[in-house]
């Protein structure tokens, strides 16, 4: 090899040497920048867990006659502070239903009942005129149906 093709090799050389060393250190600024931001991160969400550590910090005072004492089950278990009469007629489920004063007070069933009385429940009169007859309060606005409207 001749001189000139040396220094033209050391020329490339050199600068492939000094490529890599930037490489290298853009490499490391990089892992610091990560392991700062990452330092950061974990200290937030200390700090984080730290504020609801004291959200839910117990603040119960020492209480030893109140810790020895009975609970509310065991006194319930050994009958003291629960009803003495069990009452027995009170019924099992409750009834959310119209009473008899009620149903007999809409104008529709008292016109349906005299038409029956009459016979005339199935004549066309009383097909036709038993839909029109209104009741006596207007119909709430939330069970009005919107399904037939167009």
């Amino acid at each position: 090899m001749q001189l000139w093709q040396l220094t033209v090799h050391t020329k490339i050389l050199m600068k492939r040497v000094k490529y890599r060393q930037e490489l290298l250190e853009k490499r490391l600024m990089e892992k610091k920048e990560v392991t700062l931001q990452e330092a950061l991160e974990e200290a937030e969400r200390e700090k984080r867990i730290e504020a609801l550590r004291k959200q839910v910090a117990v603040v119960a005072q020492f209480d030893p006659v109140r810790m020895m004492s009975d609970t509310m089950a065991s006194k319930a278990r050994m009958g003291i502070g629960i009803e003495e009469e069990f009452i027995l007629q009170k019924p099992l489920f409750t009834l959310n239903t119209y009473n008899e004063q009620q149903i007999i007070s809409d104008p529709r069933l008292r016109f349906e009942l005299a038409l029956r009385e009459a016979g005339l429940h199935k004549t066309f009169y009383a097909k036709e005129i038993l839909p029109k007859i209104g009741s006596q309060k207007p119909p709430r606005k939330d069970t009005e149906s919107t399904v037939f409207k167009i």
